[in-house]
């Protein structure tokens, strides 16, 4: 442009060719005139677009929004990439570097094919980078976190979130409070973060997802299970100038160990307090309760900083309920578009539960389940002894878990058995027994005075009740009665080897074998003995063998002689000898079944 505020008569020069420009020569002129000011062929073409309607917006490539590099390349150079990505979004790795070192090591190509020349070119960082953009893997798309699902709750009280954080601005001397400049307190000096570790002071956030509603509460060392305890009373119970308070239905945390406790565990279900702890990593759930750590930060530990130092935990958590009394009652949260304070103020009597005296609070966490045995309907804790007689279901011997009592710790102790609604157990008081002078339990009889039995346990009942199936009486003085007289069970009708005799075993069939060929050694009678014959001397006598000895007996040597036994011959011989074959007839049995069934074999069978 002139310094009058006319076009630059170049620009028109070249505008009035570009009307009377034929097919192809635009692009001559358009060159030139950008030559001639100085600039690209694009701000030439942009300042030609003001004064003629000759120029024609630029044609859309046809490949426009396409890429040649393989999607496999993509998603491997990404996540090369985001491997090295730190936890806290940063360092990862520059494209560049990351595209020389995968094409180095084989990873991918990210390379293009010359359809005319068939040349294989590596894409330039640019292409690359506006692929990952296509296909939505670029670090920039992968940092942004994922959608969360939004979370609502019914009324106050109906969710409490709860969070510790140590405070990045203050720890507790012996002089009182002192900043953490970060001169002295970051990474690079870990020695001076140990030296305050027992001093730092941590903050206890708690909100009423409802309304909003913030609580505060400071303590001392680390986060543990008896300062979530301390800070959770400190919000649940009725403080003069306060508004938030009361049990929630639900508490929710993080997933640290103190959140985790037995103790933390314990308080909640006695209290009928359902715990939810989200996942590791997922912060958001507990969002409502993150943002308050930073407003806290910014709205009450910054001005602290112009005041004087605070001496104890007592001062600063004074300072803090004055705060949180003022901000609940003067900022108007965004979501309800009410004062925190007010939005709370809107419980019912039936919403709001309110909490037991802080003596009875403290008490709660102090227990833990313990196992015990029952004995004598008794169970024995911490060297006292405890009636179980009021529990159901307990037997002598059973195991069960006991836990000191909330209200009275001392006067008895809460039995954990099986509940029926969503498998929460069920707490049944156990009063201690006390003991005499002498150690003796109150509930023991005197010996020649007292008599007491022990109270019928469900085993006792059932035993009883078999005994009376078994005698076939109606009572237990009839059971006494048959026991005594020797009765027999179930009338003595029972055979107990009814179940042998109607299915008998199969019989034992012998089996087949291979004749031994070890022989006696051959002797010689040096000197033959004449032995007196005594009058009335018997010979020896051997008994018979049963049919199936002799077949055992008689099977191997046949078969020695080539003739097999059969069932013919065993009819035979139980016809032969009903009463089996005597000791001394073996011999002549067996061959006159050999010459039988060798005429036969000759015979032709006959």
């Amino acid at each position: 442009m002139s310094a009058a505020g006319q076009p630059d008569p170049r620009i028109l020069a070249a505008a009035d060719a570009l009307k009377h420009a034929g097919r192809g020569t635009r692009g001559a002129i358009v060159a030139r005139l950008a030559a001639e000011l100085g600039i690209s062929v694009q701000s030439a073409y942009r300042q030609l677009q003001a004064l003629t309607s000759a120029l024609r917006p630029r044609r859309r490539r046809r490949d426009a929004g396409t890429t040649s590099i393989a999607r496999e390349d993509l998603t491997r150079i990404s996540s090369m990439i985001e491997e090295t990505r730190r936890q806290t979004g940063s360092g990862t790795l520059p494209l560049d570097d990351a595209l020389r070192v995968g094409r180095a090591n084989g990873i991918f190509q990210a390379a293009s094919i010359d359809r005319g020349t068939g040349e294989v070119r590596a894409a330039h960082a640019s292409t690359v980078r506006r692929a990952l953009r296509q296909h939505y893997m670029h670090q920039a798309q992968l940092a942004v976190a994922s959608p969360a699902a939004r979370m609502a709750s019914r009324h106050p009280n109906h969710v409490w979130q709860i969070d510790a954080s140590i405070s990045r601005q203050f720890y507790l001397a012996e002089d009182g409070t002192r900043p953490m400049p970060q001169s002295e307190f970051y990474r690079g000096k870990p020695r001076n973060f140990a030296r305050i570790s027992d001093r730092r002071l941590w903050r206890y956030v708690i909100t009423d997802h409802a309304s909003g509603c913030i609580e505060l509460f400071y303590v001392l060392g680390a986060e543990s299970a008896s300062n979530l305890l301390t800070a959770l009373i400190h919000a649940m119970t009725q403080r003069p100038g306060g508004t938030m308070h009361g049990i929630p239905r639900i508490l929710m945390a993080d997933p640290g160990s103190a959140s985790n406790a037995i103790a933390v565990d314990n308080f909640c279900r006695t209290l009928g307090i359902q715990r939810i702890t989200h996942a590791a990593g997922n912060p958001r759930a507990t969002g409502q309760v993150e943002k308050s750590h930073h407003l806290v930060e910014i709205h009450f530990e910054a001005v602290l900083k112009l005041t004087d130092p605070v001496s104890c935990v007592e001062e600063i958590n004074r300072h803090a309920q004055k705060w949180t009394y003022s901000y609940n009652a003067t900022e108007v949260h965004t979501r309800t578009g009410m004062k925190r304070r007010d939005g709370w103020l809107r419980i019912t009597p039936q919403e709001l539960l309110l909490a037991p005296p802080i003596e009875v609070l403290r008490q709660l966490p102090n227990s833990k389940p313990i196992p015990c045995k029952v004995r004598d309907c008794m169970i024995r804790l911490r060297n006292e002894y405890y009636d179980v007689r009021g529990v159901p279901g307990l037997i002598n011997g059973a195991t069960v878990e006991a836990l000191v009592n909330a209200l009275d710790p001392v006067g008895s102790v809460r039995v954990l058995m099986p509940g029926e609604v969503h498998g929460e157990p069920l707490h049944y008081i156990a009063p201690r027994i006390p003991r005499n002078e002498y150690g003796f339990l109150d509930t023991a009889a005197v010996i020649g005075e007292t008599f007491r039995s022990p109270p019928e346990t469900p085993a006792d009942a059932a035993r009883k009740e078999l005994d009376r199936v078994a005698m076939e009486v109606a009572t237990d003085a009839e059971v006494r009665a048959a026991r005594k007289a020797k009765k027999l069970p179930f009338g003595g009708r029972i055979d107990p080897l009814k179940h042998l005799t109607d299915a008998p075993p199969a019989p034992h069939l012998p089996r087949a074998g291979t004749q031994s060929d070890v022989q006696a050694p051959a002797t010689v009678m040096a000197a033959r003995r004449i032995e007196p014959q005594l009058q009335g001397a018997t010979a020896r006598e051997f008994a018979p063998y049963s049919h199936f000895e002799a077949a055992n007996a008689l099977r191997p040597r046949l078969a020695a002689r080539g003739i097999a036994w059969t069932a013919a011959m065993m009819q035979a011989t139980q016809a032969q000898f009903p009463d089996g074959v005597p000791y001394d007839a073996l011999d002549a049995w067996c061959e006159q079944l050999y010459q039988g069934n060798r005429l036969r074999a000759v015979g032709g069978g006959q």
